[in-house]
């Protein structure tokens, strides 16, 4: 679908911007393996074990390697050629994606918490480099937002998609169908992004070329801290991290609307509600948009007035159907404030900061996925709270994070400069 933004639409920049073009058909191939993986992994958990916390344990494995290596992974994209970095992290998780077939062979819940960590820590090192290598392989502020808005919905939809037939596929095929292709998906990104052109390593880190990773990392650090109105841009991936959709989308499919072998058709249809309006959310507010610091700015918070609606109604919602518009508004918000955030890091952040701000932007939002994914955990283990409970549990502390926005906006008056200058 091309909506025109000042005669500039997504067909336009696909056809213009061949470099760009690539990267994204990688990511087309690749998120659409992601989904695969992902539902194939939560089936197996229903599997080997009944209980809540096993299921948190899984995206706690998936969550906290962000965390743990974004920092050095903010370093590794700063510091050598992007394009290397990703196409290693896709042929290395090809290989774990394979050895996953090992779980359905030994049963083993420990080894899949492994493996699943293991390709995660390999995910930490892709993400903020495809992240800081994208404002290079487009031009101008029009371009950089459409091409994270595209970025954006295209992992929307292909959640849409590959959760749908993956959900589909798998209670047709079985796991062991969805874990091979979704392994073969990393050969196809990796063949693509090394296609790229004119991707040259980026530019010195700093006056002192030979310093130490923890150094650059510190500098990372010291550029958020003297550029906090920049850097608040960072937090908004992590805030808008109140309650956790997969497992909530798990209890659900285990326990309150039952459709398919283990849940997997609904699992297939929460996460393709979840992927349209993910889509929606943003191509929406493209319409609107005049590319200022001040729009960004209140779409932001428009889209964390949707989280506490979305949580709500989610909780209430007496049938699949109405569970999964519900969920569609909670996804509408987040991909705004996802894409939103990233159009103003990577105007206003320096290239040769990039890679270390998106790490730790990543790295906070992974730390609040753990903890919404151990509360999920708690709240049904330890406080028997039922998914309806916890759902509506979200839906009330999703409501002070709009009001932390709020202020945010009133202490942001001032527009941002178009570059902030780099820490000392």
């Amino acid at each position: 679908m091309a909506i025109n933004m000042n005669n500039i639409s997504y067909w336009t920049l696909l056809k213009t911007r061949p470099q760009y073009r690539l990267l994204w058909f990688a990511q087309v191939v690749s998120m659409l393996g992601d989904w695969f993986g992902t539902i194939a992994s939560i089936i197996l958990v229903n599997r080997l074990a009944t209980s809540g916390l096993a299921i948190s344990i899984l995206f706690l494995a998936r969550g906290l390697p962000y965390f743990l290596f974004g920092p050095i992974a903010g370093v590794v994209a700063d510091r050598f050629n992007r394009k290397v970095v990703l196409v290693t992290a896709d042929i290395m998780q090809t290989l774990v994606g394979f050895a996953f077939l090992l779980v359905i062979a030994t049963e083993s819940l420990l080894l899949l918490y492994l493996l699943t960590a293991v390709q995660f820590c390999l995910s930490s090192f892709f993400e903020p480099a495809r992240a800081a290598i994208l404002p290079n392989l487009v031009q101008g502020e029009q371009e950089l937002l459409l091409a994270n808005t595209l970025s954006s919905t295209t992992w929307s939809a292909m959640l849409a998609l590959g959760a749908a037939v993956g959900g589909f596929a798998t209670a047709l095929f079985g796991v062991e169908m969805a874990l091979i292709a979704n392994a073969l998906t990393f050969i196809v990104s990796a063949v693509l992004i090394s296609q790229i052109q004119g991707t040259e390593r980026p530019t010195p880190l700093s006056d002192q070329p030979s310093q130490s990773g923890y150094l650059d990392f510190i500098d990372g650090l010291k550029y958020v801290w003297q550029n906090p109105r920049i850097g608040v841009y960072a937090l908004v991936k992590g805030l808008a991290q109140v309650g956790s959709v997969d497992a909530m989308f798990t209890l659900y499919a285990a326990s309150v609307f039952v459709i398919g072998t283990d849940g997997a058709i609904t699992l297939g249809i929460l996460y393709m509600a979840f992927g349209v309006g993910a889509v929606l959310g943003p191509v929406i507010g493209n319409t609107f948009s005049d590319n200022s610091d001040r729009f960004f700015q209140r779409w932001i918070l428009y889209g964390f007035v949707m989280l506490p609606v979305g949580w709500i109604a989610f909780s209430i919602a007496p049938t699949l159907g109405l569970a999964a518009i519900a969920i569609a508004i909670r996804a509408m918000g987040g991909s705004i404030n996802w894409t939103y955030s990233n159009v103003q890091l990577q105007t206003h952040v320096p290239d040769n900061f990039l890679g270390r701000v998106f790490a730790l932007d990543f790295s906070f939002f992974t730390l609040c996925y753990t903890i919404a994914v151990l509360a999920t955990g708690f709240f049904e283990d330890f406080l028997y709270l039922s998914p309806r409970e916890i759902s509506l549990a979200f839906g009330i502390g999703a409501l002070p994070v709009t009001l932390i926005w709020l202020v945010v906006m009133r202490w942001q008056q001032i527009p941002l400069t178009q570059q902030a200058t780099a820490a000392d």
